[in-house]
């Protein structure tokens, strides 16, 4: 996160830094800090709900190998590994998934979807943008 803008905030949803975490300080600086975290936390626990992005990834339970290659690649820690009727297999958790796509690109088996990004709706964005030329 940009430290100008959100001080407090980390670059995981949710996670905020104060004092030496973030950087060596004065202590008043250390308190203001933990008000401004404690002040950011609480605005996210004023909620009933979690309202995920509309771009995350899915796995195709059918097409995953249980690899592992999506777990490795994916900086969030959104995926991980469940025991399904069919086996051990990938599964997304949509609230911390940030819809980057690495986890897509790094499948060999091409079993994980980024939503709104499949190849037939890029490849009609792709004909909508030539088609104004």
């Amino acid at each position: 996160m940009l430290v100008k803008l959100r001080p407090v905030d980390f670059g995981a949803d949710g996670m905020f830094l104060a004092g030496a975490a973030h950087y060596p300080k004065f202590m008043s600086e250390t308190v203001s800090q933990a008000y401004g975290a404690a002040g950011r936390a609480l605005t996210l626990l004023s909620h009933d709900t979690v309202v995920a992005s509309g771009s995350v990834c899915e796995v195709d339970e059918n097409r995953c190998v249980s690899c592992g290659a999506c777990i490795t690649v994916c900086t969030y820690g959104a995926i991980e590994f469940v025991n399904t009727p069919q086996g051990r297999k990938a599964r997304v958790n949509p609230v911390l998934c940030k819809g980057d796509g690495l986890c897509n690109t790094k499948c060999p088996t091409e079993a994980i979807i980024l939503k709104h990004y499949n190849n037939e709706e890029l490849q009609s964005q792709i004909d909508a943008a030539f088609a104004e030329l």
